[in-house]
């Protein structure tokens, strides 16, 4: 090969490059707001309730912390049973 040949390859390849840079920052930019957006939602999403084991641990955390003591209220009540509401009649 020629280096004129060896040197309008190379032409080619800067323009190719020229091109496509600014798509491939965009591609990568559009990418890593897709994954923090997914990312947020997901931390976002309904909790799932804790297991038995957790629940003990945060209770004994919140004991040990003082947060919880034997006098610090009344044992709950329960609660009454909810009465239906008559509906009104349409007239």
């Amino acid at each position: 090969m020629s280096w004129l040949a060896i040197l309008w390859k190379n032409d080619i390849m800067k323009k190719t490059i020229a091109v496509y840079w600014p798509l491939a920052l965009v591609a990568g930019l559009a990418a890593a707001g897709y994954l923090q957006i997914s990312d947020d939602v997901a931390a976002r999403g309904a909790q799932a309730p804790l297991a038995a084991d957790q629940l003990t641990a945060e209770l004994a955390r919140a004991v040990s912390y003082g947060m919880i003591d034997d006098a610090s209220s009344a044992a709950a009540k329960p609660l009454r049973a909810v009465t239906a509401l008559p509906l009104p009649q349409a007239s």
